[in-house]
């Protein structure tokens, strides 16, 4: 009886690794894609086109799994080694490196939804390493537009082009929509922002500025009214998506919410701070009056966040 107990205790000692090894579920391996790109870093499939190289691996869903390495090409040195959140445009996550072909450091440090942090460093292919300061420069400044009822003569809705400066970071707007019975409201953006400028900390990045200038226009003191109007309104960076908006058989249709910076509904008065993608030379504001026998009179003030590189 004892040897049966033994020889039963054996065969569990050795079946328990077994069926665990059994039962085990692999992790899967997902390979990476090799893309090329042109000088444009647009893909091409043509040999003679190829000036760079992207190693990466994607989910079903085409995303980018772990660790991204650009490459130069055809030397493979490597160009970039970081994570992205999303391509087409690229937006960097976390900490990530860039260097120039000849092996020197281009940029170095943290991303947050594609937005540079405070510890961002970049430098020349010589090695000199850049620089930046940073100011505001307001771009635009409306008050009193008048936004006509829907059953009085005139236009509910209107279309306000943003023109910004070149080294255009991140904007700051300031809008205040509201019934033109209410009292008006009057604000010094300029003065503000830049007060906040000197009370930011050393060294703060451009995401940090646009947030402390962003508080810092809020708290200036506006009188709020008694009536909340009805309106709308969205910004973009597409002239074609306001087309929608204005045009006669759909009249005050906005674009899906992912392809605005900001859109809102019933909000009359807001301060918000916006990360613009580089390159980025004009903005479009459209809004509309949704009451049907009352005008509105719309306020507002764009300011932009500068990057001066030295």
């Amino acid at each position: 009886m004892q040897n049966s107990y033994f020889l039963v205790g054996l065969f569990l000692l050795l079946s328990v690794p077994a069926l665990a090894q059994k039962s085990a579920v692999p992790s899967p391996v997902i390979a990476a894609d090799t893309a090329y790109f042109d000088h444009d870093w647009e893909t091409t499939t043509h040999p003679e086109d190829r000036v760079y190289a992207r190693v990466a691996r994607h989910d079903t869903q085409r995303r980018t799994v772990g660790t991204v390495r650009d490459y130069f090409y055809p030397s493979w040195k490597k160009q970039f080694e970081g994570k992205l959140l999303q391509e087409k445009p690229d937006k960097a996550s976390g900490l990530c490196t860039a260097w120039y072909e000849n092996g020197k450091l281009h940029f170095k440090g943290t991303f947050l939804q594609g937005v540079q942090q405070a510890d961002y460093r970049e430098w020349r292919e010589t090695g000199q390493e850049i620089k930046t300061s940073y100011v505001w420069q307001e771009v635009l400044s409306t008050d009193a537009v008048k936004l006509h009822s829907y059953y009085n003569t005139g236009s509910s809705r209107q279309v306000i082009t943003i023109d910004l400066p070149t080294g255009t970071v991140g904007i700051v707007y300031k809008v205040d929509i509201r019934d033109e019975d209410q009292p008006p409201v009057n604000w010094t953006t300029a003065l503000t922002l830049a007060a906040s400028i000197a009370t930011a900390p050393t060294g703060a990045g451009p995401a940090l500025l646009l947030s402390v200038g962003a508080k810092a226009l809020s708290s200036e003191g506006k009188a709020a009214p008694a009536v909340t109007t009805k309106c709308r309104f969205f910004i973009v960076d597409d002239e074609e998506l306001t087309v929608p908006f204005t045009t006669y058989a759909t009249k005050g249709t906005m674009p899906p919410a992912g392809q605005c910076f900001q859109q809102a509904v019933n909000r009359g008065q807001e301060t918000r701070e916006l990360v613009i993608p580089p390159g980025t030379r004009k903005l479009y504001f459209a809004v509309q009056n949704d009451n049907m026998r009352t005008s509105a009179r719309l306020k507002l003030t764009i300011n932009a966040l500068l990057a001066n590189r030295q």
